[in-house]
């Protein structure tokens, strides 16, 4: 319990970080303004705890806040801060442009959907076998079962070449390497933008991953529909049985799918803004 309320709180203390960054991102990283924000975080949490204490629910409370902290602009104009230039940079790493941060937020997908693809091929692999199998049954005769079972046995290895291909010839980003080591620094405007889309891609790959663990979890119910066929109907034969197998594999192939693309999306807009972050 008590480590949920932790954990709980360092996501409340982060979202605040973020909003408070992405606020003031037009203002200059100086000391007078980075001390205001430190303070105008305390400040937020304060009234976060005390809209708690008054049992509003935290979603409605995190809610509240950053509305009455809306004005962190006006604040911070009011008090004469200085304007951040739009080409400022402390680095000496040439800086990465909109459109290349596009570029390699673009390219970081396409290698990560390839590379969920062909985990997802190799891990539903069994999927031809069973369907052939269960084509065999239904034949009811020896020869159909090993006719239809070599078909199925040529799906699976097919599916395993297949996802191992897709997975090796993946290509990484053009600047891979350069995001990698932190070789580059980000504009004002562009921090923004990217902290911005940070929260709508985070809040898109918290819905795929519980898509797929759904998915993980649920992936025996087409065996014992299935088999609830192969009863009702009174079939001599397990085929409904041996499909609902096939089928748990599908879902087992698209539950994968959902949570290596969750795990992963949400990463590259992050390598973005925190390896520039750690030069």
């Amino acid at each position: 319990m008590a480590q949920a309320q932790t954990a709980m709180r360092e996501d409340v203390e982060l979202s605040f970080k973020r909003f408070i960054l992405t606020e003031s991102a037009d203002f200059a990283s100086e000391p007078a303004a980075d001390l205001f924000r430190v303070n105008l975080l305390g400040r937020m949490l304060d009234r976060y705890d005390e809209l708690i204490g008054q049992q509003v629910s935290p979603q409605t409370a995190q809610t509240r806040v950053k509305r009455e902290f809306s004005d962190i602009a006006q604040m911070m104009r009011d008090q004469d801060f200085d304007l951040a230039e739009d080409g400022f940079t402390a680095s000496r790493w040439p800086q990465l442009t909109e459109e290349e941060a596009a570029q390699y937020i673009q390219e970081s997908d396409s290698q990560l959907h390839k590379t969920a693809l062909g985990t997802a091929m190799c891990s539903a692999c069994v999927l031809p076998l069973m369907i052939g199998a269960a084509f065999g049954e239904m034949t009811g005769s020896w020869r159909g079962e090993e006719f239809f079972s070599l078909i199925g046995l040529v799906g699976m290895f097919a599916m395993i070449g297949l996802g191992i291909f897709t997975m090796t010839t993946a290509a990484k980003p053009k600047k891979h390497e350069t995001v990698k080591k932190g070789r580059y620094s980000l504009s004002s405007s562009v921090r923004k933008k990217l902290q911005q889309l940070r929260t709508a891609v985070e809040e898109k790959a918290r819905r795929r991953r519980g898509k797929g663990i759904a998915l993980l979890v649920a992936c025996v119910a087409p065996i014992f529909v299935g088999t609830a066929l192969d009863s009702l109907l009174s079939i001599y034969s397990s085929a409904g049985a041996i499909f609902g197998v096939a089928g748990m594999f599908a879902m087992i192939g698209l539950g994968v799918y959902e949570v290596v693309v969750a795990s992963g999306e949400k990463k590259t807009i992050a390598k973005l803004l925190d390896n520039e972050d750690k030069r």
